[in-house]
């Protein structure tokens, strides 16, 4: 076998049954003009053309249309099989005919003595396994996989030669926010990412570990301030080192263009891009500046009527099940609307259902959100304002104790958006059909030590001790002096 970076969360791996390139974001930028490659990368010819595709979730850098539209439609597409079939019609739709949805944990025979694997985890993202002869490369990605779930993938394929794992920050939490109490900004902070990248390496044990799918630059004007933050795969270097590495293995830093194979090993580049990294965004963001300024011109043309927003919240509020305004989003989310002068505050409050637009906000809301109108526009528009709080270009304003429901708010028009919303349990009627269907209880299954272990984790963090924040901040990271006390 024998694989390369391509950039941020591409690889392009050839082994004896063919090439498989897994989530081609190959060109341009994502998220309306916010997120660029860096470091800046080179596609080949023979990218364009494999052999086999997979893509582990449906975000816009895994998952970008645009560069799906110039691969060859010869590709064989593996996607996971989540619990709504949303992904294969998008594939589809883009002019690729064989699609393949992978069971949780199903192996794949592509003959030649190459097999792959998906293991899914959380309503969207998946663990991708590449298996050729004695070689096995474990693409974390993005994927939150842990637990006995992460044990399944060494149980059916040992401890891998490669992992390769994202390390850094990609949604706007708590980069874009500010907050009147700083307690409700600590959710998630930079040691949380270089905790989780020790903690899976620790369990998966590879020859080596690759930080991986943070190789991202922000070049629009409203989110340069996010590149401050990010982390480098030197860092990640550093920290695990610092913090007594894993057993059996080492990190390994690798860039676009870097690769490995059976027969030679390494190949890497010399180039630093992470020593003069400020200058060298400026620079690319000066390059991109005539496309951002042509964007941003197209945008200052698009407002949001108030019937559309009312209309599109309605839905996500009928969408909800019972007692979600008590329990999760117990504080109106607020959006402040810049071409409606006299009304400018258009609020989503889950617990009274009501969507409503004030000269003020209100005054036991959790936020106040400021998005460009025209990004809304489009979110809204096409069901993916999800997305939004990803792409960086976003600012938002907590009132103390909102970013529980802040952030609940977003998780859940992330799911409701993708399909797993509303339930029989509450409605009647859905379009498409129930979402408690032969489907959905075939992948329930085939997960199930997952869903058990979320049942605990969700138990605990409503009804634990501690604030709401504490309880669910609990769950997304472990500190590791404490497990080594443990």
């Amino acid at each position: 076998m024998r694989f390369r970076l391509i950039g941020h969360s591409c690889l392009f791996a050839e082994t004896p049954a063919g090439s498989i390139l897994v989530d081609p974001w190959l060109w341009g930028s994502c998220y309306w003009r916010s997120w660029w490659h860096y470091p800046p990368t080179e596609v080949a010819e023979d990218v364009t053309r494999p052999d086999h595709l997979y893509l582990t979730h449906h975000h816009f850098d895994h998952f970008h249309y645009p560069s799906m539209r110039k691969l060859s439609r010869d590709t064989r597409v593996f996607i996971p099989r989540f619990g709504v079939d949303v992904m294969a019609g998008e594939v589809r739709s883009l002019g690729f005919p064989e699609v393949t949805e992978l069971a949780h944990g199903e192996v794949i025979d592509l003959g030649h003595d190459v097999s792959i694997a998906s293991y899914q985890y959380g309503i969207d993202d998946s663990c991708f396994v590449i298996r050729s002869g004695d070689d096995v490369l474990v693409d974390v990605n993005d994927c939150k996989i842990r637990g006995t779930t992460l044990q399944q993938v060494i149980d059916k394929f040992g401890h891998p030669t490669f992992a390769l794992k994202a390390h850094s920050f990609a949604q706007s939490y708590p980069l874009a926010y500010t907050a009147e109490d700083p307690a409700d900004l600590g959710l998630v902070r930079r040691d949380t990412f270089l905790q989780d990248f020790l903690r899976v390496m620790r369990q998966l044990q590879p020859r080596y570990a690759v930080p991986f799918g943070s190789m991202v630059g922000f070049l629009h004007p409203e989110s340069m301030h996010v590149n401050d933050h990010q982390i480098t795969p030197y860092e990640v270097a550093e920290f695990v080192e610092a913090h007594g590495g894993f057993p059996r293995g080492e990190v390994v830093p690798m860039i676009p263009g870097d690769s490995w194979s059976s027969d030679g090993g390494f190949d890497r580049q010399e180039r630093d891009w992470y020593s003069n990294r400020s200058q060298r965004l400026a620079e690319l963001a000066a390059e991109v500046r005539p496309t951002i300024d042509r964007a941003l011109a197209e945008e200052a043309e698009r407002t949001l009527a108030w019937p559309v927003f009312e209309a599109f919240m309605q839905r996500f509020l009928a969408a909800l099940p019972p007692l979600t305004g008590r329990i999760l989003i117990r504080r109106p989310i607020c959006f402040e609307i810049g071409s409606d002068t006299d009304t400018p505050y258009w609020s989503v409050d889950v617990r009274r259902r009501t969507v409503t637009r004030t000269t003020r906000p209100p005054a036991d809301r959790a936020d106040i959100i400021h998005v460009p109108e025209a990004i809304l526009h489009d979110a809204i528009r096409d069901d993916i304002l999800g997305v939004v709080h990803g792409g960086m270009r976003i600012r938002t304003e907590l009132a103390r104790g909102g970013a529980s429901s802040d952030l609940a708010f977003w998780g859940l028009v992330a799911v409701w958006e993708l399909g797993y919303l509303p339930s029989p349990w509450w409605t009647a009627a859905k379009p498409g059909g129930p979402i408690l269907n032969t489907r959905m209880l075939r992948v329930a299954w085939r997960r199930r030590t997952e869903i058990l272990e979320i049942i605990g984790a969700v138990g605990g963090s409503v009804f634990g001790k501690g604030s709401a924040l504490e309880r669910i901040s609990s769950g997304f990271g472990t500190d590791l002096d404490e497990r080594a006390a443990a």
